[in-house]
């Protein structure tokens, strides 16, 4: 599933090319992943400017002239330009060992649900060959969105991830370290891959009660959602599977992982093999040396997020 640093690198790769541009025809196809009828979807979309590309968490906001289109790309939504005059790749190319789907441009087939046409001769096409992705249409009044987005906790690159908030968060929750990361109500972005990568990097199990976390250890975590999500974002994403970039290109993410699909494979820090178990119905991926369950780990393993300049990815 795209998390917050691939549905960054999309918003970075098509802000600067459809930010200004009229979208001039829609077509639909797959009813389900709309949560508006089509035809009024296309009515309210035609004509329309798309003055800005945003991002709250793992949504995906493009703001209108007048109103919002809000994307979930859900498990293997991608949201790719296509230039009908340049040249399509015949077919969507499968790894034969990671499995993803890779090409720099495509024509649209029957996994293609929305296709904008823009003003300046390109199209901006969304594929979902599973379908669980979602498209919205809000109203164009401000409140539109905070009601939108008012389940979600604060975006870690956002002025809302304030210290005190998100200790304020941990306070009294009495669920797992993994299960509180997934939770969108607590930090908004977080996933699988990145919520196994950040207890790594804090030394703290996946199965630690939220309520045992000594401060310091909340504190870490606090320190490292950010920073992890800002070295995916630095490689452009992971891309394990169906994630490509607006440019139909994988990300490098994968790999530099530390623990995620790693099960059986040294510990970049002991050498440990690495353990995989499933918390919160999901496959987690961790170290059994540096996080150990049974007593608090003093330290974070910072240095692991740092870039061959020893210096920590930049925040968006």
């Amino acid at each position: 599933m795209p998390e917050l640093p691939e549905v960054e690198t999309i918003r970075r790769g098509l802000s600067p090319r459809i930010r200004g541009t009229r979208i001039l025809d829609v077509r639909t196809r797959e009813a389900r992943v709309f949560q508006l009828p089509t035809k009024h979807l296309r009515l309210k979309l035609r004509g329309r400017s798309i003055d800005e590309v945003n991002r709250i968490g793992k949504y995906l906001i493009f703001g209108l002239d007048h109103g919002y289109l809000v994307f979930h790309l859900g498990m293997t939504g991608q949201l790719t330009l296509r230039t009908p005059s340049g040249k399509d790749a015949p077919r969507f190319i499968r790894h034969p060992v990671t499995g993803l789907q890779r090409t720099r441009q495509h024509a649209p087939d029957q996994h293609t649900h929305l296709i904008l046409q823009l003003d300046h001769g390109v199209e901006l096409l969304y594929r979902d060959p599973r379908k669980f992705g979602k498209i919205f249409w809000l109203r164009s009044e401000p409140e539109s969105l905070s009601r939108f987005f008012s389940k979600l906790g604060p975006d870690p690159f956002s002025g809302a991830y304030q210290e005190h908030e998100i200790l304020k968060r941990m306070k009294g929750r009495k669920v797992s370290a993994k299960a509180l990361l997934l939770d969108q109500s607590f930090v908004a972005g977080l996933g699988n891959i990145y919520a196994d990568e950040t207890l790594f990097v804090s030394r703290i199990h996946p199965l630690r009660r939220t309520d045992t976390l000594r401060k310091y250890e909340r504190l870490r975590i606090f320190k490292m959602i950010p920073r992890v999500l800002a070295k995916g974002v630095h490689f452009g994403g992971t891309s394990l599977r169906d994630y490509i970039d607006s440019d139909g290109e994988r990300g490098t993410h994968q790999e530099r992982l530390f623990v995620y699909g790693r099960a059986g494979q040294p510990c970049v820090q002991c050498g440990y093999p690495i353990t995989r178990i499933v918390v919160a119905q999901r496959g987690t991926h961790f170290c059994r040396v540096c996080q150990p369950r049974s007593k608090p780990v003093p330290g974070d393993l910072d240095w692991t997020i740092f870039d061959e300049n020893n210096e920590p990815y930049p925040l968006p």
